[in-house]
């Protein structure tokens, strides 16, 4: 039936057919079975798509959804910006990763690339209220090959992840391990989900499956924006070292010389995220933001020494209320979120003269066994809010994490499941570990 109405051998066929969704939901198009129209907001609105609009049914995960044009289809969600424009509800999921065949593929043959080489992208506005048959494709549907200077940065990651599997650590796998193509967690999460087996290692592993980064899916929706400033990869020359390169020529100088470098000054001593901007402007020759750091969704932080060496203070995460906590599970948190990244720490230290300069920088993710001791803070961190929200996991009580104050003072609070208010919180990695950090980009 539906070779009647597109040619499915055909790339320019098939998108013309897919533009006939924008601006309307798959319910306005089709006759859909009453079951499907009585599914509320569940149902995957990709598979509705593929079996009711395109009427095709994809076989073997590794060909694409249209084997003969070469075409893989993806359905994804797009949040509403008080501007009117669009970004990303969440990371685009490609393909599950398969342990036990990853690690006897190159990137030529890998299963992602002839899977994914060539993406069909459909945009629907994420509304949580609407039976997902209802919900509008809002973009004009995007054709997505991988741009030539985004590929050797998502092969070198596909070969990272390809790496750990080999070397027996899928287990240890983190979206922070890579910049444009992550790991991400594609299990039920929670205690009862079932692990899997990887073939260089006795120890079972969590489910995940490559994707593109959230802010990555941004940039194919919005493009290159005007005011940002890019780090200058090349084939030859890694993301680690492009930065590394940028920053150079400023290490060892103080902040008020770099100032004057870049002809951009502090507005006055409550100007908070001036080092930041100052760092963006070293990476971009003085732009305002960094295209690959956007992509790749890597978090920025400024650290501040001591004469010592030791920083000022713990690096904080946003907060968390106290009542959504008791309903998370480790894997849907913030917390956990923020901690799987890969973050771009800028490094400055108070000299001999009381002079603040650039002294390093490094890109940097948790380790795995870190990671497991993160997780138990914040567990206990559940199991104590429920008990007593005014008794949470100190400093004193791990050597990775803690929970502390995060308000603008003491009147800025939330309900806690006693009954009562409490001043809000927020996670801390403490200024010991963040030391520990330190050490190991000198070394």
């Amino acid at each position: 039936m539906s070779e009647t109405k597109y040619d499915q051998s055909s790339v320019d066929s098939i998108v013309q057919f897919a533009r006939g969704l924008t601006g309307k939901s798959l319910s306005e198009v089709v006759n859909l079975p009453a079951e499907i129209e009585n599914q509320k907001n569940r149902g995957n609105l990709g598979l509705l798509i593929e079996n009711y609009y395109f009427e095709i049914s994809p076989g073997s995960s590794q060909a694409p959804d249209f084997p003969e044009a070469g075409l893989e289809l993806k359905t994804t969600g797009v949040l509403k910006s008080s501007d009117g424009t669009y970004k990303a509800k969440e990371r685009l999921v490609l393909k599950m990763i398969n342990f036990e065949t990853i690690v006897g593929e190159t990137w030529e043959s890998s299963e992602l690339l002839k899977k994914c080489r060539l993406m069909l992208i459909l945009f629907y506005l994420y509304e949580k209220e609407l039976a997902v048959a209802d919900r509008r494709f809002v973009l004009e549907p995007l054709l997505y090959g991988i741009a030539n200077e985004d590929l050797p940065i998502i092969r070198k990651d596909w070969e990272f992840i390809r790496d750990k599997v080999l070397n027996g650590k899928a287990h240890e796998l983190s979206e922070g391990d890579t910049f444009y193509l992550g790991a991400c967690r594609k299990g039920a999460g929670g205690i009862g989900e079932a692990l899997r087996t990887q073939p260089h290692s006795a120890v079972n592993a969590n489910s995940r499956a490559f994707s593109f980064k959230p802010k990555y899916v941004n940039k194919m929706i919005v493009g290159q924006i005007s005011e940002s400033g890019e780090i200058g990869m090349t084939a030859n020359l890694t993301f680690e070292e492009a930065t590394h390169q940028k920053f150079q020529p400023f290490i060892g100088k103080s902040i008020h010389e770099i100032s004057q470098e870049l002809s951009y000054f502090k507005k006055g001593p409550n100007h908070k995220g001036f080092l930041r901007e100052i760092a963006v402007r070293i990476l971009t020759n003085g732009k305002s933001s960094v295209s690959e750091l956007e992509k790749a969704d890597i978090e920025m932080k400024t650290i501040r020494l001591k004469k010592n060496g030791l920083p000022r203070e713990s690096m904080s995460f946003p907060g968390f209320k106290f009542l959504d906590i008791l309903n998370e599970n480790w894997e849907e948190s913030n917390f956990c979120d923020k901690i799987e990244r890969k973050f771009l720490l800028i490094i400055f230290r108070i000299d001999a003269d009381e002079i603040e300069r650039l002294d390093m920088v490094g890109y940097w993710n948790m380790p795995y066994l870190d990671r497991l001791e993160a997780q138990r803070v914040w567990e206990d961190t559940k199991r104590r809010v429920a008990i007593d929200a005014r008794n949470l996991p100190k400093l004193s009580e791990s050597p990775i994490a803690h929970v502390r104050p995060k308000a603008r003072d003491s009147r800025d609070t939330l309900p806690t499941p006693q009954g009562g208010e409490h001043v809000k919180q927020s996670f801390w990695l403490n200024s010991g570990y963040i030391a520990e950090i330190i050490k190991g980009l000198q070394a």
